[in-house]
């Protein structure tokens, strides 16, 4: 009678180190995905932290906005940064004054470019006396705008009514009760402001309006760096009732972005 001899199992050493080497790959794999989706929530979050929630429609209202003010820069002309001293505040084209903002004379008559407007004007325009001064660029470049009136018009019966005043002289009028600016916070001490009247040959004279023929220079003057100082609809801004007759010189590109934002010089 034969015996029946179980034979013993033989251990597979390949198989074992095949699975364990394919359990080794799943795994760093398993590693590396879970870094990968790490790193890509961070920058989820990183990018929701800085954005307002908002709809759809607003979304694409701000892209078009960003879109907009990225080419508003482009167009925008080179510029420089410079240092001022404090008391340069009190100089320049955009100075303001006002009832809150007291004019800071200069210390001499030299340190000053009020000139008679006589001395340096065009023939384009009338001048109430010889005692009317303005400062000097502002002469000059109400030379231009009034001279390309009168190139489009044919008109010379623009006038200058009236112009810089002395401290003294606001203060006159002031205690008179013919103004409600005492003297020192005068639009007029800078030399950049005027009065501009119209002054047809045989005909009642009257301040400048903006109608007819004169609406052009309403319409023109930021071109050549004026605006008009107390417009309608800014008196509580300005503090001061509409003239349509007080120019102001701001210079060029500060008189076209005031004029195309509708914007006082308060503003």
């Amino acid at each position: 009678m034969s015996t029946y001899r179980k034979r013993k199992p033989r251990i597979r050493y390949d198989r074992i180190i095949g699975v364990a080497a394919i359990l080794i790959v799943l795994l760093i794999l398993l590693v590396s995905c879970c870094k990968s989706c790490g790193k890509n929530d961070d920058k989820k979050a990183g990018n929701t932290s800085s954005i307002v929630p908002t709809d759809n429609k607003n979304n694409s209202k701000d892209s078009e906005s960003s879109a907009s003010d990225d080419s508003s820069l482009e167009s925008l002309d080179s510029y420089s940064t410079i240092s001022a001293m404090p008391n340069d505040i009190y100089t320049g084209d955009l100075i303001l004054v006002n009832k809150q903002h007291e004019y800071s004379f200069p210390a001499t008559e030299e340190d000053s470019n009020i000139v008679p407007v006589y001395e340096i004007k065009s023939d384009s325009y009338q001048v109430n006396d010889y005692e009317t001064y303005l400062d000097s660029n502002t002469i000059k470049a109400l030379n231009s705008l009034l001279d390309a009136f009168y190139n489009e018009s044919g008109l010379t019966d623009i006038m200058v009514i009236s112009g810089y005043r002395t401290k003294e002289y606001q203060d006159d009028k002031y205690n008179a009760g013919t103004s409600d600016v005492q003297g020192g916070y005068s639009e007029y001490h800078t030399g950049l402001s005027f009065d501009l009247g119209i002054f047809p040959q045989d005909e009642n004279s009257y301040y400048y309006i903006p109608d007819g023929n004169y609406a052009w220079i309403e319409e023109n003057c930021a071109k050549y760096g004026f605006i008009v100082r107390y417009p309608e609809k800014k008196e509580d801004k300005t503090g001061m009732e509409s003239k349509s007759y007080q120019f102001r010189y701001v210079g060029v590109p500060h008189a076209v972005y005031m004029s195309e934002n509708n914007l006082c010089l308060e503003e």
